[in-house]
């Protein structure tokens, strides 16, 4: 199993990096009046009905090794920034050391 699972406040994403799929589970405030077959939760008392969406958005088939790649030979061969720069790839390695740290503050469950 290759998923990643994102949870927010209001939605739930799921990517299959194996099956190359999405899936994304959104609750949205109900506008006007529902449809019959929808699936809607009653919030509580004073709070808006929100109704579930599902989503399951299209995942182009590439080998994002080889688009990497790609993308950083043509940046050398036309002299251009690369899609990904350093400064971005910088970002996103400060990123993964940030949750490394927070990870650390966590208790451990494993005895």
């Amino acid at each position: 199993m290759r998923k990643t699972r994102f949870f927010q406040r209001d939605a739930y994403i799921s990517v299959d990096f194996l099956k190359k799929s999405t899936e994304v589970v959104r609750l949205k405030e109900v506008e006007g009046d529902p449809d019959p077959l929808a699936v809607l939760l009653e919030m509580g008392e004073g709070k808006p009905v929100k109704q579930i969406y599902f989503e399951n958005p299209g995942v182009e088939d590439t080998n994002a090794i080889r688009e990497e790649l790609r993308s950083f030979a043509d940046a050398i061969v036309e002299d251009k920034t690369p899609k990904v720069s350093i400064d971005d790839g910088y970002a996103a390695l400060n990123v993964a050391y940030q949750v490394i740290d927070k990870l650390k503050l966590l208790p451990s469950i494993v005895s």
